[in-house]
């Protein structure tokens, strides 16, 4: 639906962008970022929000050491999945 946003899609994006760099062995192509993207959404709860007021809300609570710590975590899980079995040669 037109309007609506998952913003663990953004928190997962700045993770990404943030680690990999870090791991020059591990494969950062477009299509390994959109496998490793929807391995760590697919384990993540949704937070879908339809107003800025409520996207501002939402990363506010993301914000906390706790929602961090899940985040950060599952994202490391997706890069170390998907960098050891890459849909690629």
């Amino acid at each position: 639906m037109e309007g609506l946003k998952n913003i663990m899609e953004e928190a997962v994006e700045y993770q990404l962008n943030k680690l990999l760099p870090t791991m020059p062995n591990v494969c950062s192509c477009e299509n390994c970022r959109l496998d490793m993207a929807t391995y760590a959404l697919n384990r993540l709860s949704p937070q879908y929000v339809r107003t800025d007021t409520g996207a501002l809300f939402q990363k506010l609570n993301n914000s906390s050491q706790q929602a961090e710590v899940e985040i950060l975590a599952t994202v490391i899980s997706a890069i170390n999945t998907i960098g050891a079995h890459p849909h690629h040669d």
